[in-house]
């Protein structure tokens, strides 16, 4: 049976935008609800009622201890289940009500204005996982066919596309071809900047059976190799990271204030390991704009009661040591006595910072730009094994 052109896509009830969250992003999951998506025309519509979790945290517990179902609400619905109407007579009538194929909750759903035909995207707190990123159900619910997203685009495709924690951000808003015999899905199209919507490429997949194909296949071509490309400097990225991670640390060979940030906490990690939290505060050139905001910065992290590691850094050493004289002068004697101070300064500076610092009590760390400081071990193995 031939469907209107006016067929059209339901509306997404994750987000307000087009696309899914930015890529890179911790991510933030609301607990699912009873959603209804109806069809553009008003005739059919389907509500998605979805599996009874106590809460976000017992159910990510769960997820780590692998227990099945994981965060299962006691009492409550233990599997996902849908329900889809049809409007006869100006009145809704239950086409079919049965289970559906995600462990909590699809993210999204659109339902074809017949009710012939009705598709669901993603899973709850895992956008782009599962063997069900899309998941086709016929006239009677039964399930057509569920696609993963390695069903649909090829795997070097996936490892370009834009992560989160807990997600892939693989696609826009799908919606049903105008002949209604295919869902029409725009897949993200891999690049290396992400600036509002991601562009993206349309690909096809046939109600009846599931089957993929593109709509454009000289423009997925070219997908293709934009993907290729991301994926070839994402590895290159990767591995310079893993160098710089492995190589003896020096410091920063650029004086800029993130780069000195990324060195202090970096210093410290290889010197206390990754459970020492410590604040790191760098000291502008005296000329800068904001100068004296950042003379403030390091007086407050010095005196500040509840920090007992601090990480200090300057864009002009002599200054650090002329700055850290006065406040020394200033503060009470032995009033550090719980701070652990490390500060990155040569040798050239040193004997100055410390003869200063003596009276406050608290213990000095050189990190000595000039000197290389080892990767510790236990921290190679926790990232790379051993």
């Amino acid at each position: 049976m031939k469907i209107s052109r006016a067929l059209c896509l339901s509306v997404f009830a994750m987000v307000a935008t087009s696309f899914l969250p930015a890529p890179l992003c911790a991510d933030s999951w609301m607990l699912p609800t009873t959603t209804t998506y109806t069809s553009c025309r008003g005739h059919a519509r389907i509500t998605v009622v979805p599996r009874d979790l106590e809460n976000q945290l017992s159910y990510f517990e769960d997820k780590v201890d692998k227990v099945d179902p994981a965060g299962q609400a006691k009492g409550g619905t233990r599997f996902a289940r849908a329900r889809l109407e049809r409007l006869t007579n100006k009145r809704w009538q239950v086409v079919w009500e049965r289970q559906i194929s995600n462990d909590v909750a699809p993210v999204s759903a659109i339902v074809r204005d017949d009710g012939e035909y009705a598709v669901t995207f993603d899973n709850w707190h895992g956008v782009g996982y599962g063997p069900n990123a899309v998941a086709i159900y016929g006239g009677d619910g039964r399930l057509v066919r569920a696609l993963s997203l390695a069903d649909l685009v090829p795997k070097d495709y996936i490892e370009a596309l834009p992560h989160s924690v807990s997600s892939i951000h693989w696609r826009g808003q799908p919606r049903f071809s105008p002949d209604g015999e295919k869902a029409l899905i725009p897949v993200v199209i891999p690049s290396e900047i992400f600036a509002g919507e991601p562009a993206t490429i349309e690909i096809a997949v046939a109600l009846a059976d599931g089957k993929v194909s593109p709509t454009n296949a000289a423009s997925w071509d070219a997908a293709l190799v934009s993907a290729r490309k991301v994926l070839a400097e994402q590895i290159a990225a990767e591995a310079a990271a893993k160098t710089a991670f492995l190589t003896p640390l020096l410091g920063p060979e650029v004086n800029a204030e993130r780069q000195w940030h990324d060195y202090l906490r970096e210093a410290v990690g290889r010197l206390k390991g990754d459970d020492v939290a410590t604040s790191t505060t760098v000291l502008r050139l005296p000329g800068a704009k904001d100068y004296a905001m950042s003379e403030k910065w390091v007086r407050e992290a010095l005196i500040d009661p509840y920090a007992d590691y601090v990480a200090l850094a300057s864009l002009s050493a002599p200054n650090l040591v002329s700055v850290l004289e006065r406040i020394a002068s200033k503060t009470p004697r032995g009033s550090l006595f719980k701070a652990t101070v490390f500060i990155a300064l040569s040798d050239q500076y040193w004997p100055g910072v410390t003869a200063a610092m003596q009276r406050t009590g608290a213990k000095l760390v050189q990190l000595d730009p000039t000197k290389p400081i080892p990767q510790r071990s236990e921290r190679i193995a926790r990232r790379y094994g051993s």
